[in-house]
């Protein structure tokens, strides 16, 4: 999951607006894996310099199919959800500080693995964190060139615990995954065009493709425990293993996808989002942009195409529609193309 981005995002977009006592923006964005939407609001407790902002969002992810065994069947994922809350201070005109939490509540899903007798496999999932983010704005209201700098600091903890449940006992398997995210960019005003560049590098505290993981070591352990008959070993050794790899991010990745940063579909270890934003009137402003995912070793990487159109309505109305095409192309399978549509609205009171 991306939070931290996420975070940056959200001061990007309401603090680019006219001040004000409260604004609210809402966005959803869907692609034919995933659908999102998130409410984000910003409190001013001092004019033009310190704000309370708030976010709460929900992710609904794709059935997912597991087609290994003898008895292919699609399991549907439950709903994800986040929040966030966060403090914004401007010391003057150039230098600003930001500081957020967030947090992913728990979420359940499991697997019927045997009817007779009974056993399940539930994961649950679930993530705290937190960022400290610092930028400086060269704010030369003459000026025809501007220029801004921001760096930022997150770090996340990930539950990503499963159990094995059968009439007889229920068999735990506790796992935890931390991850600490720097981040920086760089933003070049020339009049009216604005170029922009940001990356970041995540270090995890172990691979993340392996915490928390079935393993055929783990089935067999935990099998030995839950069933008094072991000749039943074979059959649940074809459960397919990336049921409970997809399940460790299922409830992590929200806020982490829209139009503009795509869709992660692994763990992320390094990213760089170059972009070009112009103002054709007061009205109208445009944004093409591209962004490169390299996740983590054995996972592959992604390139992600966006645009992104904006229209103001006076000083206190704007809205937005994003598309982006990602090509994912995964390290042992083969690539995919991803259509992704983002809509948004932010109105300021």
């Amino acid at each position: 999951m991306r939070p931290a981005h996420a975070v940056l995002a959200v001061f990007g977009v309401l603090g680019s607006t006219p001040a004000g006592a409260v604004s609210l923006l809402v966005e959803g964005t869907a692609s034919k894996q995933v659908t999102s939407l998130s409410v984000m609001g910003e409190l001013e407790l001092i004019k033009d310099r310190t704000f309370l902002t708030g976010c709460v969002g929900s992710t609904r992810t794709e059935p997912l199919a597991i087609t290994t065994g003898a008895d292919p069947e699609t399991v549907s994922l439950p709903r994800s959800t986040q929040l966030c809350l966060g403090l914004d201070h401007g010391f003057n005109d150039h230098w600003r500080v930001s500081l957020m939490a967030s947090a992913s509540p728990r979420v359940t899903s499991q697997l019927q693995v045997l009817a007779r007798p009974s056993v399940v496999y539930r994961s649950q999932t679930g993530s705290a964190g937190g960022q400290l983010g610092v930028s400086y704005e060269s704010a030369g209201l003459l000026d025809d060139v501007q220029w801004g700098l921001d760096f930022g600091i997150a770090g996340t903890g990930y539950d990503l615990s499963h159990q094995w449940i059968s009439a007889f006992r229920t068999v735990r398997y506790p796992a935890m995954l931390a991850s600490l995210r720097p981040s920086a960019g760089v933003v070049l005003m020339l009049g009216d065009t604005e170029l922009q560049l940001r990356g970041s590098y995540t270090a995890w505290s172990k691979d993340p493709l392996t915490a928390g993981v079935l393993t055929v070591e783990e089935v067999q352990g935990a099998l030995k425990q839950v069933l008094p008959d072991a000749t039943l070993l074979g059959k649940l050794l074809a459960l397919n293993l990336d049921f409970s790899s997809f399940l460790q991010f299922a409830g992590t990745r929200l806020m982490a996808m829209d139009a503009i940063s795509g869709l992660a579909t692994a763990p992320v270890r390094f990213e760089l989002r170059p972009a070009v934003q112009r103002r054709f009137t007061s009205w109208l402003r445009g944004q093409v942009g591209y962004t490169y995912d390299l996740y983590v070793p054995g996972a592959g990487h992604a390139h992600v195409a966006s645009t992104r159109w904006t229209v103001s309505v006076g000083d206190h109305f704007q809205t937005w529609v994003a598309a982006a095409a990602q090509w994912d192309v995964p390290a042992d399978v083969p690539p995919a193309l991803y259509g992704i549509l983002t809509l948004g609205v932010e109105v300021s009171f």
